[in-house]
């Protein structure tokens, strides 16, 4: 007789389940990763052009250079802020994904629990079983002595 696992079936869908959000949740952090670091390359170059702006003004470049450096600006802050509410949208999705991933992992963990107490009242019951024989055919033995 062997241990079977009433709740297998469910243990393994759920393991599923937890590996299928895991794989979600590599994917939205991918994706914010990849978002942030955009954003932090539109404003390295936002901040290099600024600089860029305050040395033509400095210099008194002409004022159509100046108009132009400004409108770059412009676009780019525009720029900026799109991509920092794209940055807040995966960030967001990766702490929702990241909650349903705990959640399954936990839901996971509890039926593993189950599944180790189960084995271990199995084997508890075996060796009883076992010493139960053991006892039986030590009597017998000494009854036919």
């Amino acid at each position: 007789m062997s241990f079977d696992f009433k709740m297998e079936k469910i243990l393994s869908l759920k393991t599923k389940e937890k590996e299928a959000v895991e794989s979600e949740y590599g994917e939205s952090v991918r994706m914010f990763e990849s978002l942030a670091q955009t954003l932090y390359d539109l404003l390295r170059k936002k901040e290099e052009v600024e600089q860029h702006s305050d040395e033509q003004f400095r210099s008194r470049m002409v004022i159509n250079e100046l108009q132009q450096t400004q409108r770059f600006l412009l676009s780019l802050t525009q720029k900026i802020n799109a991509v920092q509410s794209q940055v807040q949208k995966a960030r967001e999705i990766m702490n929702i994904t990241q909650q349903e991933l705990v959640e399954k992992t936990i839901e996971v963990k509890k039926y593993e629990k189950l599944k180790e107490k189960q084995l271990a009242d199995y084997q508890r019951l075996m060796t009883g079983i076992e010493n139960q024989q053991n006892d039986e055919f030590s009597i017998l033995r000494y009854i036919n002595q």
